[in-house]
């Protein structure tokens, strides 16, 4: 098998197993399906698509093992650079997509308890119209005591560690979310983005990344070219 064989089958495997986690979800109501993971915004998928999805993966994993059979390195070639185009040129921001699930989810799996609703923008509990709010406390009259100063010791303490200095393998990943970044890509899309990439890390190595090194890599962004 060929490299480029060995990426692309790689990629649709993950996608295969990412669909068959979401045929397990359909059942979830809105709640549940929102705490499986910590999902990117996007509308929640129906059945249908998710069954669409199935089909066509597993044609195109047929057509990948009879183009291997046949020894046309080329054709898994051009999938994978049709991948990256795809991902530069032809996708703009959408919401309506199949976000990649992966098994990391809870220990105990939420169990269905009602209604797949098509389409899940926020999570339980956040909507500003029905959260709860707290009554303010109302301040007692009278002198207010002064603030404790902070001893230089605890204050040094309490600074935010230095993220650690990136290694090779990192620092392909920063340039790439910088990159993605400043053609107007958003955070919750970087790992995805990036994991399709060819000699790339796992997209929850990724992600991993992303969290370590935010900082530097929308300052990075801000700085590289159109």
């Amino acid at each position: 098998m060929s490299a480029g064989h060995k990426r692309i089958a790689e990629l649709l495997d993950r996608w295969q197993a990412s669909v068959e986690l979401h045929s397990r979800y359909l059942d979830l109501d809105d709640a549940a399906y929102a705490k499986v993971q910590d999902w990117p915004r996007h509308q929640r998928p129906t059945r249908w698509i998710v069954g669409l999805a199935r089909s066509r993966l597993q044609d195109l994993q047929r057509q990948l093992a009879d183009r291997e059979a046949k020894r046309d390195d080329g054709y898994a070639e051009s999938l994978e650079l049709m991948s990256f185009l795809t991902t530069l040129l032809g996708s703009g921001h959408i919401d309506r997509y199949i976000p990649e699930a992966t098994a990391a989810a809870p220990a105990s799996e939420p169990s269905a308890a009602g209604t797949a609703c098509p389409a899940v923008e926020k999570r339980a509990g956040t909507d500003p119209a029905t959260t709860i709010r707290p009554r303010p406390s109302i301040e007692p009259r009278g002198p207010k005591p002064r603030p404790s100063r902070t001893p230089p010791a605890a204050a040094s303490a309490a600074k935010v560690e230095k993220p650690p200095k990136p290694d090779k393998a990192a620092a392909t990943v920063i340039a790439d979310a910088a990159r993605l970044l400043s053609w107007g890509r958003e955070w919750p899309q970087l790992a995805g983005l990036i994991a399709r990439l060819a000699d790339r890390p796992p997209e929850q190595a990724v992600w991993a990344i992303l969290r370590t090194h935010r900082a530097a890599i929308e300052a990075r962004a801000r700085r590289v070219p159109d």
